[in-house]
């Protein structure tokens, strides 16, 4: 491709290949496939990077989710707050713990749950939890959002799957606040496994021992229940050598997101707010097109051009037809949803690429 929306190819390099290869050899030959030594090696080290007590991996970013609610006692009768842009899993987990998603609505500029919104829906639902998800890297107004949970009462379970490497302001990368905070490894995420593998950060010595357990049959706890959900060895070991390389790559994405921002600035088109350059992870580049037409149209301009652009969240969760007929706000989520295009977000875009997509798209803009 042109100019690919991933490149795993650079990201799974030749060196890195190899030391791949020497830890799953060395795990078969110690017979070593569910935790070991990288399990614990890796809960250490990205406890550290993200200024967290506990790091405990789990099988996937779903399992965190679905963990961290039980962690909190959320079951049937309970009611969640969910933004109403957001990936299918978010809503998932609470449904599949039992618990009622109710929607909060997003900020109309950068998709993230509203505050505002939250304190409504609160008032007249009673919310046990609420779980702010960290789209596209972006960081949540989490100061707001604590401050009024704590006040209420409300669990706060923070979906970062998208924000390895996100700051919620200089200094405080996501996971060293109060809250419980869930990651996904997926292949695609900044930090990333060759599976399925996730964890849940915290700062609470009760909490993480909860998590201990739940994530090992209800194991240590002979009155609880819990699941299989450990994270096996292999995956462990690939993410344990992606640590070495993640924040230089993140701060590469940073680069390109700037550059983007640069090219595109004087377009009619949504962009997010220069203030998440610095702090955003920028897992993607969303820009916001005027309607779904103009998004298809670009989409399909970019892809002519052997450019690769995925649209994310083509609907509000509430328009999805396995979660219609929950109740809450989602006025904005509604107009959000469908006219978003990611341009490609990788740590090897160069300036050339960069200028190739803004071209593209200045040619389609002039056209309108």
């Amino acid at each position: 491709m042109g100019v690919p929306f991933y490149n795993f190819h650079d990201l799974h390099h030749d060196s890195f290949k190899t030391e791949v290869k020497k830890r799953i050899n060395d795990i078969i030959d110690n017979n070593a496939f569910v935790e070991g030594e990288y399990n614990q090696k890796f809960e250490v080290e990205f406890a550290q990077k993200q200024k967290s007590n506990h790091c405990l991996l789990v099988a996937n970013g779903t399992d965190a989710l679905e963990i961290a609610l039980l962690v909190h006692g959320v079951g049937a009768g309970d009611k969640v707050g969910v933004p109403g842009i957001t990936f299918y899993a978010t809503a998932e987990a609470v449904l599949n713990v039992g618990a009622t998603p109710v929607w909060i609505d997003v900020d109309e500029k950068a998709g993230l749950l509203c505050p505002d919104s939250l304190k409504r829906v609160h008032e007249k639902h009673n919310l046990k939890a609420v779980m702010p998800v960290h789209i596209y890297g972006l960081p949540c107004p989490m100061d707001e959002i604590n401050s009024f949970c704590s006040e209420k009462g409300i669990a706060v379970i923070e979906d970062a799957a998208q924000a390895q490497g996100t700051y919620y302001k200089e200094g405080s990368p996501v996971g060293d606040g109060p809250n419980l905070v869930t990651f996904s490894f997926y292949p695609t995420k900044n930090l990333s496994a060759f599976g399925d593998a996730g964890c849940i950060l915290t700062n609470d010595e009760k909490l993480a021992k909860k998590v201990i357990t739940i994530r090992n049959h209800g194991r240590g706890d002979e009155a609880a229940m819990g699941r299989n959900s450990r994270c096996d060895h292999m995956q462990a070991a690939v993410l344990h050598a992606k640590l070495e390389e993640v924040d230089q790559f993140n701060k590469q994405r940073k680069e390109v997101a700037a550059l983007y921002h640069k090219g595109l600035a004087s377009l009619p088109f949504g962009l997010l707010p220069e203030k998440f350059l610095a702090l955003s992870s920028w897992h993607l580049y969303p820009i916001q097109l005027p309607s779904i037409k103009h998004r298809e149209e670009l989409m399909n301009l970019l892809r002519s051009k052997d450019i690769g652009c995925t649209p994310f969240y083509e609907k509000a969760l509430s328009q999805e037809e396995a979660l219609q007929g929950y109740e809450g706000e989602d006025t904005n989520a509604k107009n959000f949803a469908g006219r978003t295009l990611c341009l490609p977000m990788n740590p090897f875009l160069s300036q050339s690429d960069v200028d190739e997509v803004v071209g593209v798209i200045c040619e389609y803009a002039n056209k309108l």
